[in-house]
């Protein structure tokens, strides 16, 4: 079965990692993106300063709120309601880290 690379307007989504790199969401209310960056290996240092900026979003479930599209109707992007704050996600990391759990009108989310 193919992962799904279009979302829509009230789907959840898990967010997964993908060869040792994950989605982090800012801890600073101004900056509403989300960005790809390595896995802290087990035991390392090296992200502390990484991690008091930003929080790792992996396993965690988000709600599509809003598709952005071009003029020939093509996704560019994604607004995602996570833990409260809406951010946003440009469509080509959402295919690599989004993960379908349910749909509007799915009962079974």
């Amino acid at each position: 079965m193919s992962q799904r690379t279009t979302y829509k307007e009230g789907d959840l989504v898990e967010f997964t990692s993908c060869s040792n790199w994950a989605l982090y969401m800012s801890r600073d209310p101004k900056r509403l993106t989300l960005r790809e960056h390595p896995i802290a290996a087990e035991g390392s240092h090296a992200d502390l300063d990484y991690n008091k900026i930003y929080v790792c979003v992996e396993g965690k479930i988000g709600l599509i709120v809003y598709v952005a599209r071009n003029k020939l109707e093509q996704h560019l992007g994604y607004r995602v309601l996570i833990k409260g704050k809406e951010v946003f996600c440009k469509s080509v990391i959402a295919a690599k880290y989004f993960k379908l759990v349910g749909t509007q009108g799915n009962e079974s989310r």
